[in-house]
């Protein structure tokens, strides 16, 4: 007996770590008319109404595509660049800079974070102090953030309300969902 319930716990445990691991997965959007539409659909944001720019520079690096929208205190960001470790490279600074607030006790709230050697996410809901980094935005003051940084091969995406109304985080939610991205 003692044996079945050893048997039934690990099975429970590892069926509860690959639920957990299915939901931290990324889908890739490698073509920008997914996030252009997920925009219109999820937040009714116009294509009009972002900035977009095709073959360019972001912060030194080739993108192919780049949109930046903004929302009263959200904003959307969707990179492609034209190499996965520039992507990934972005998102590791993120990833390091978030798990330092956690380890400083420079963040209070729930979090989520995963990294493979192809993609990752950072999920946040809380309170941050000032001088850290939301994704690539340093805050200049203590601030309530709520959202998630993304990679997955050669896209970075980040999805952010800082110090949002409720009804700011709904449309953060509604957008993660309409991408099938993880959700604070």
């Amino acid at each position: 007996m003692k044996k079945m319930r050893a048997v039934i716990a690990s099975l429970l445990a590892c069926a509860t770590i690959f639920s957990f691991a299915g939901c931290a997965r990324v889908k890739l959007i490698d073509d920008e008319d997914v996030f252009f539409d997920a925009l219109d659909n999820a937040v009714s944001i116009d294509e009009d109404e972002t900035q977009h720019m095709k073959n360019t520079t972001f912060n030194g690096d080739k993108a192919e595509y780049i949109i930046v929208a903004n929302d009263g205190d959200n904003t959307y960001t969707y990179v492609r660049f034209k190499k996965a470790d520039d992507a990934m490279n972005y998102f590791e600074d993120a990833y390091d800079s978030f798990n330092d607030s956690v380890k400083d006790k420079d963040f209070e709230g729930s979090h989520s974070m995963s990294i493979s050697k192809k993609s990752g996410s950072i999920t946040f809901n809380g309170d941050i102090e000032k001088s850290s980094r939301v994704g690539t935005k340093y805050l200049s003051k203590d601030s309530e953030i709520f959202g998630g940084v993304y990679v997955n091969q050669n896209v970075y995406i980040e999805v952010y309300s800082i110090e949002g109304s409720k009804r700011d985080k709904e449309k953060i939610s509604a957008f993660l969902k309409e991408l099938g991205f993880p959700k604070p």
